[in-house]
């Protein structure tokens, strides 16, 4: 077996020599798949050469100011629907390359540096030191997302296995990964990065564009295809198979990041003009049997981890559910049109958690929520991984949830409020729903329910008394008609009592 590995992994090193080298080769995702496998069969090897000292010196504000040339953006001399712009290396963030290349009709041809590719606005950068043997820091696809006649971007890769995609009408905001290994906990985490793409030049009149990526790290290397469909609802069709190289037991599929830094839940909130600041404001899985689950986010003092388990499940995403403008007051962040992100399984993915892990975070710039969905199996070296899932970036659907939904959380100290609107709930006050809580160890108190009429919909609110101070108290609402049929999601919480 390790003979073959290692005749594969020469057979394709070659023919990655001879692409580097311009010579058209044929190529597809099965050629990606077996060079991963042969990746995976021998030790892991970090090989990412030093940048140019002039490159090694940039700052992030330099890096801003390298400006890609839009007249030699790929696709635009031959008018087609989709245009590839590329980033350039420089500085301690962009310092990892990613080899590109360009296939049609199954052949594939590097696509290499040019330093006329991008404009310098007087960046310190010696052009001597640029040769075509240096990588790009990663790419992005436009399309006429918005309007005829205007190409935006679509989609951006840029560092380890981090990308964001665009609906029409939104503004950059959560951001997926291609794999999470050892994410917020005990273990150091490792950030696999796609070390190469070949990317298909599209047809003339293409719907959408593909693209297979190498994906390469200490303990998993993997072979991914990505189809990217632009629209209201952004698609972004997601087929992977990966190759351990030692057993993991905590890796994540569809796995994404965002940031909340304070929002209508957050007690003491920073002093700042905004009444709430965040990408996304909660998780919703949809399990298996129908239950909805949505799970509030917060801004946590130190690392928080929460499991919500499900079986054959048909959904997760961080949603930024609040669009109304008025809730951020913020005309240059737009957090209004900050993308929902869906992820929705291809195939069955059995048992296993949606993990929702936060951090804390003193401002607006820095991540501090991951979610991805954690398998119930060890992921083995004997056993490659094959999994597949359909990433939405959109601002609403009403199917998720088809129930009523939680649009608001106000919590101060043990006052909890909540306000559900949407699905079968009724407009009549006379025609109130039942609200099933279920809490650990506190104590409930206060209970009101009361029709909403400013928001067509249902307001719950309750106090939550505990004898010991500081406990997390897990909590769950639905809201129940009078058959004791569901007809809200489950709104659930660790509210920790004072």
């Amino acid at each position: 077996m390790y003979y073959v590995a290692r005749l594969t992994f020469l057979l394709l090193l070659a023919t990655a020599v001879a692409l580097r080298a311009a010579e058209p080769a044929v190529w597809g995702f099965e050629q990606v798949r077996a060079l991963a496998a042969a990746r995976a069969a021998a030790p892991y090897k970090y090989d990412v050469p030093p940048l140019p000292p002039s490159l090694a010196k940039l700052s992030y504000d330099d890096l801003r100011c390298i400006e890609f040339n839009a007249n030699r953006a790929i696709g635009r001399a031959e008018n087609l629907p989709f245009r590839l712009m590329m980033y350039h290396l420089g500085g301690p963030l962009q310092r990892e390359g990613v080899s590109l290349h360009l296939v049609e009709e199954r052949h594939a041809v590097p696509l290499l540096f040019d330093p006329q590719m991008f404009h310098y606005h007087q960046v310190p950068v010696k052009l001597a030191e640029l040769t075509n043997t240096l990588d790009f820091a990663g790419f992005r696809v436009l399309n006429q997302l918005n309007q005829p006649g205007k190409f935006d971007e679509l989609i951006s890769f840029l560092g380890a296995s981090y990308f964001r995609a665009l609906g029409k009408r939104q503004f950059y905001g959560t951001s997926a990964r291609g794999l999470a290994i050892n994410s917020c906990c005990e273990e150091q985490e490792e950030f696999p990065r796609f070390v190469a793409f070949w990317i298909e030049r599209p047809q003339t009149n293409a719907t959408c564009i593909s693209f297979d990526a190498l994906l390469d790290s200490y303990s998993v290397s993997g072979a991914y295809h990505f189809t990217v469909t632009p629209g209201a609802d952004t698609t972004v069709d997601v087929r992977c198979v990966l190759f351990a190289r030692r057993p993991l037991l905590r890796y994540g599929l569809g796995t994404l990041t965002s940031m909340f830094w304070f929002g209508e839940n957050t007690d003491n909130r920073p002093a700042d003009f905004r009444p709430e600041v965040h990408d996304t404001d909660g998780v919703l899985l949809a399990r298996g049997d129908d239950t909805w689950v949505w799970r509030p986010l917060r801004n946590t003092p130190c690392l928080q981890e929460e499991r919500l388990f499900a079986r054959h499940p048909k959904g997760f995403g961080l949603l930024q559910r609040d669009r109304r403008y008025t809730s951020y007051e913020d005309i240059e962040a737009n957090y209004h049109k900050r993308p929902s992100v869906w992820v929705e399984p291809i195939g069955d993915w059995g048992f296993g958690y949606v993990m929702l892990a936060e951090l804390t975070t003193a401002n607006e710039y820095g991540d501090n929520i991951v979610a991805y969905w954690q398998p119930g199996a060890e992921l083995k070296p004997d056993a490659p991984l094959e999994a597949a899932w359909r990433l939405h970036w959109y601002l609403d659907n009403p199917a998720w949830p088809p129930l009523a939904r939680t649009v608001n959380t106000f919590i101060s100290g043990r006052r909890v409020v909540l306000d559900f609107v949407g699905g079968e709930l009724s407009f009549d006050p006379a025609d109130e729903p039942v609200p099933d809580i279920k809490l650990q160890q506190g104590v409930l108190r206060g209970l009101h329910v009361q029709y909403n009429p400013e928001i067509r919909g249902w307001r719950v609110g309750f106090e939550v008394q505990n004898t010991m101070a500081g406990r997390v108290e897990t909590l769950q609402v639905t809201l129940r008609d009078r058959t004791g049929r569901a007809v809200s999601e489950t709104w659930t919480y660790p509210l920790v009592t004072h």
